[in-house]
């Protein structure tokens, strides 16, 4: 049995976007609080 591709909403996606568009944040940060890898938010 194959695990389940995770699919997220166009909501969560912009707000992901959003959050890495603030001045002091990291893509890596944003990524960490939201339990993403940093590859797939870049």
């Amino acid at each position: 049995m194959q695990p389940k591709r995770r699919s997220c909403t166009k909501t969560f996606k912009a707000q992901i976007i959003q959050e890495c568009a603030q001045p002091d944040a990291s893509i890596a940060g944003v990524a960490q609080i939201h339990g993403l890898n940093a590859n797939l938010v870049h």
